[in-house]
């Protein structure tokens, strides 16, 4: 039986949230739409296609078109300027599970195109057997399509599945897909529902790694 490893991307790779919200306030700023952190921490975790229904539904009196094309390019022009931290312990549970034959794929709902930018920045590609964007989706998370889909690139069904996740969103996706989800949470706290749903909550990647080596999740 092959053992799957899936990795949600921001907030659980990458220090990625405060960069997107920099630069989405930036956009937003330009196009003078009054968009602030109580907003954007509500849709923590969802797809970039969820988060631009919700900027139309939250400013229907706004330019929000303008903003889903540029808030791309700022995006992109923050990641490159101002590289997010990977999240601590990832390189060394990266490296553990390549030697050990574990199986590694990244489910984020960001777009693919952005997931690949983010590897090669961070020259991790190499860790990983393969990837999935949330553009790559017809459901997102707390849908557990991406899951399932991940799931299929690098396993089968016999495989022993774990998701690491750090939003209440891609927890439930893994619990409503059947497997096993460990949360390191991030900007999102952990509640109660988390909890019922998860096998665990810990602080960091460095505790996952202990674990895994001591069969705990596996």
């Amino acid at each position: 039986m092959n053992k799957v490893v899936v990795f949600d991307m921001d907030g659980l790779m990458f220090d990625t949230e405060p960069i997107y919200f920099k630069a989405n306030k930036k956009t937003a700023e330009r196009l003078n739409i009054p968009f602030d952190y109580a907003f954007y921490e509500k849709h923590i975790g969802a797809s970039e296609t969820d988060f631009f229904a919700a900027m139309y539904r939250k400013f229907p009196d706004h330019n929000v078109k303008q903003f889903t094309i540029d808030s791309k390019k700022d995006v992109e022009e923050f990641l490159v300027s101002e590289p997010p931290e990977m999240k601590k312990g990832l390189v060394d549970l990266l490296e553990y599970l390549k030697e050990n034959n574990y199986k590694t794929v990244v489910a984020s709902s960001s777009e693919r195109k952005l997931v690949e930018k983010l590897l090669t920045l961070s020259g991790l590609e190499s860790y990983f057997d393969g990837l999935i964007g949330g553009d790559e989706v017809a459901e997102s998370k707390p849908h557990p399509e991406i899951f399932q889909k991940a799931v299929e690139r690098v396993g089968n069904k016999e495989s022993d599945i774990l998701v690491l996740e750090d939003s209440l969103n891609g927890i439930r996706a893994a619990y409503s897909a059947g497997y096993k989800v460990v949360m390191i949470p991030d900007l999102i706290k952990p509640t109660e529902e988390a909890r019922t749903k998860t096998l665990e909550i810990v602080e960091n990647l460095e505790e996952i790694l202990i674990k895994i080596k001591s069969e705990n999740f596996f």
